[in-house]
């Protein structure tokens, strides 16, 4: 309540008239008006109603309030404040003739940044404003659904997926490969490397895509070769070796090494079927070779097992290996692996 002011006689000045001798006429000067203009405003007075206007849950009051603070504002209006619920101006704001007051509802929302996942409920309009609120920062390679000017509903999942792109250097070896020469002057079933073979050297630029931490595309940009590698020799014997003496004099011989099969499920590497390669059973006196050294249909003698036609392939049998074939799974297992000097006795 504003105090009032009041002036008495004893505090209004007296002029003295010097024009009577003797006398003094007082001569009292109305103040009374004057002081009571100047203190008018600050006297009591009752309180006045002031315009405001109110937002809230999509609709807009407004009317003359009597209260004096934003929240008694609210209660007059019957709006309730929510956990989380954001007030604007906030709650404790003095009010003032024209304030506009706006409630904005949290949301409740799932969020998950960089595959952390959390519930929350915000005040918010849109997924930027969202990103704002929890102090998400995104850079420009990430990826945020739905886009951040998208409105937001009750429920609604917020991904912001961490993009980066990387650049690796690395260097690494370039496998030499093995060549073959064929020489007359060694035997057949000889072989002796001429050049051991040199690794050669590359370097390649590589980029590679991350998403939340982990590599989710991987691309040579750019290959270089520092060095070229350097091939391993090796010299093949083509010279036939001949027998000088005994059964077979005159004939080629050839140094294999030799392994037995059964043709019967029981076999060693899995079932082998009763049909060759050339169409012929499979029974003993027939073998396996490598048509690059054998000729399939050529006639042969293997010491320790016999005269034989070399009449099927194997997928194990590469170079100077023969796979002799057996009629029972018994005596492939006693032959077992061992080394053999071939004869051929004719070639088809």
């Amino acid at each position: 309540m504003a105090t009032v002011l009041h002036a008495s006689a004893r505090d209004i000045p007296v002029l003295k008239d010097t024009r009577r001798s003797g006398s003094i006429r007082p001569i009292y000067v109305t103040l009374g008006l004057l002081v009571t203009g100047l203190l008018a405003p600050f006297m009591s007075i009752p309180h006045l109603g002031q315009p405001v206007s109110v937002s809230a849950d999509g609709r807009t009051q407004s009317f003359t309030s009597h209260k004096r603070t934003v929240e008694e504002v609210l209660g007059e209006a019957k709006i309730v404040v929510g956990m989380g619920d954001r007030v604007t101006p906030p709650s404790s704001t003095p009010i003032w003739p024209g304030i506009q007051i706006t409630v904005t509802r949290a949301i409740p929302l799932t969020v998950s940044i960089a595959g952390d996942q959390r519930e929350v409920r915000l005040p918010a309009a849109t997924v930027g404003e969202v990103l704002i609120l929890l102090d998400v920062a995104v850079g420009p390679m990430d990826r945020v659904t739905p886009d951040p000017s998208t409105v937001l509903a009750p429920g609604m999942r917020i991904t912001v997926e961490r993009r980066e792109s990387r650049k690796w250097i690395e260097r690494g070896p370039i496998p030499f490969a093995t060549q073959a020469v064929f020489d007359r002057d060694m035997f057949k079933g000889q072989q002796a490397v001429r050049a051991s073979g040199l690794p050669g050297v590359r370097e390649r630029t590589v980029h590679v895509e991350y998403v939340n931490g982990r590599v989710v595309a991987m691309q040579t940009a750019e290959e270089t070769i520092l060095r070229p590698p350097t091939p391993r020799i090796i010299a093949v014997g083509t010279r036939p070796v001949i027998a000088t003496g005994g059964p077979f004099v005159g004939k080629e011989i050839m140094s294999l090494e030799a392994t037995a099969y059964y043709p019967g499920p029981n076999n060693f590497g899995g079932p082998v079927g009763t049909r060759t390669a050339i169409g012929m059973v499979a029974r003993r006196g027939v073998v396996a070779v490598d048509p690059s050294v054998i000729k399939l249909g050529t006639r042969l003698h293997v010491d320790g097992y016999g005269d034989a036609v070399a009449g099927d392939t194997g997928g194990a049998i590469r170079g100077y290996r023969i796979d002799l074939c057996f009629n029972t799974y018994e005596e492939a297992i006693q032959f077992g692996r061992r080394p053999v000097t071939v004869y051929i006795l004719g070639k088809p």
